[in-house]
């Protein structure tokens, strides 16, 4: 078997998000299983007859409730990723099905059966997955680099315009992180969760963006963001104690 990757994106309302497939001989790696079990069908199909990993790049909902559309699946992610899982993913869910009576009926929160802090290596076959924490985006935060391919699966600490940076995060150590991947030889292509794919072009706006917020500037954005970014930018803003731009 050829070792295949593919790339799965949807709207999720206010904004896209996206999951990857890779797979070795061994093993299907996904990256994220999204919104919901109908989000997953067609990697399912593709993951059929092999052994299917899946990895949370972190808990929020936009990238772990459709694990349920997997079969049998070995569910990875961050001690802290099991953890938000107990409560908060569930407070979430309940949350959701109020707004939206029968639209979210079909999901089933599945945690992560593994669990590691710091660093994990997958072997696919052929392929080897390095998963490694970044915490910042949240504390659970995920980035997977797969050398063979050249390739950072960056989740949400990457992420153009901007990335929503939660109040008392340390953005010294995010950004120490970036820089670190932004120096590394092999991750020539970035593949975010959200925004913009490319190359370390992804990771020097990430950084720029993030180094504003530190020293405390009142960043001004370029017209035609969507609502979403104006209101996550003047968040971001807020958290850090910040005026807001406009």
């Amino acid at each position: 078997m050829s070792h295949f990757s593919a790339i799965h994106e949807i709207d999720a309302g206010e904004f896209s998000v996206r999951s990857v497939l890779i797979r070795g001989t061994r093993f299907c790696l996904i990256w994220d299983t999204l919104t919901s079990p109908r989000d997953m069908t067609r990697f399912a199909q593709i993951c059929a007859g092999q052994q299917c990993l899946a990895v949370y790049s972190h808990a929020d909902w936009d990238h772990v409730q459709g694990t349920a559309a997997l079969d049998n699946p070995v569910i990875i992610g961050h001690s802290d990723c099991a953890r938000r899982f107990e409560v908060e993913a569930r407070q979430t869910l309940v949350a959701m099905q109020a707004r939206e009576p029968g639209r979210w009926d079909e999901v089933k929160l599945i945690p992560p059966h593994i669990t590691f802090e710091g660093r994990l290596d997958l072997d696919l076959g052929g392929l080897t997955v390095q998963l490694h924490s970044l915490p910042g985006h949240t504390p659970d935060t995920l980035v997977a680099f797969i050398p063979e391919m050249e390739l950072l699966l960056a989740g949400d600490a990457v992420e153009l315009p901007l990335p929503c940076v939660p109040a008392g995060c340390d953005l010294d150590a995010w950004i120490e992180e970036l820089l670190r991947w932004r120096k590394h030889p092999g991750a020539c292509r970035i593949i975010p969760s959200h925004g913009p794919m490319g190359g370390k072009e992804i990771l020097d706006g990430t950084i720029d963006y993030l180094d504003g917020l530190r020293r405390g500037e009142n960043m001004l954005l370029p017209e035609g963001l969507s609502p979403f970014y104006v209101t996550t930018h003047r968040d971001n803003l807020s958290n850090r104690g910040i005026g807001t731009g406009s």
